[in-house]
């Protein structure tokens, strides 16, 4: 499979051709190209998100570029494939009994990743956490639509699939964003980074309130 090769299915995905999945869906040599799309868009998230950091001016630059763009998008990338679609593929076929393969599902699921490179946009003013939920939005409505074409499943029962592959997906990494006033190591990209400043900020508050305790 050639580079040309995925920049057309990627353009065609901008306009809404959804023919996309059922070329993928057979075509083993796009298994690889599926997982790289994922892996890239992940990444660029990953970039938007430390761009963002830097644009508002927060500290600690050089361990967001390593524990969030790097490990984090990493992480995310891991995340994606084990817990992400190895829930979807579980819930189809162990749990709805339906027809899905996971070489399949690793195709258009890599190529309806896409959307999440949106995220590289954060950096931009007064929206940034708007692209980064858009980005996760479209994101999730786009592998529902892909993973409809490779299975026997209902509409509703691949939708309550993605869902349960997506929320599993997003709640570990919001976890993982999770920082310590003394120890910021958000290892999770993109917009779960707003999580790492709410994290700062209660415990700045709790510093700023804080009543001392006076001896008896």
């Amino acid at each position: 499979m050639s580079l040309q090769q995925i920049v057309e299915w990627l353009r065609r995905l901008v306009y809404l051709d959804l023919r996309v999945f059922e070329e993928v869906r057979s075509n083993p040599t796009a298994t690889i190209g599926g997982v790289l799309i994922a892996a890239g868009s992940i990444f660029l998230s990953g970039i938007g998100g430390f761009l963002w950091w830097v644009t508002q001016g927060y500290g600690a630059q050089k361990d967001i570029a390593v524990h969030s763009m790097l490990l984090g998008s990493l992480l995310a990338v891991v995340l994606w494939g084990l817990v992400w679609l190895g829930l979807v593929y579980i819930v189809l076929t162990w749990f709805f009994r339906e027809r899905a393969y996971v070489e399949q599902l690793l195709r258009v699921m890599g190529m309806a990743a896409t959307p999440m490179a949106l995220g590289l946009l954060m950096f931009i003013p007064g929206i940034s956490l708007g692209i980064g939920v858009a980005s996760l939005a479209l994101t999730f409505g786009l592998t529902t639509l892909a993973i409809q074409s490779v299975t026997t499943g209902t509409p509703a029962r691949v939708l309550v699939a993605n869902a349960c592959g997506f929320f599993v997906w997003a709640s570990a990494l919001t976890l993982f964003a999770s920082s310590s006033f003394t120890n910021l190591k958000p290892h999770a990209p993109g917009v779960f980074l707003f999580n790492a400043t709410a994290g700062i900020a209660d415990e700045v508050l709790d510093l700023d309130t804080g009543t001392p305790t006076l001896a008896p």
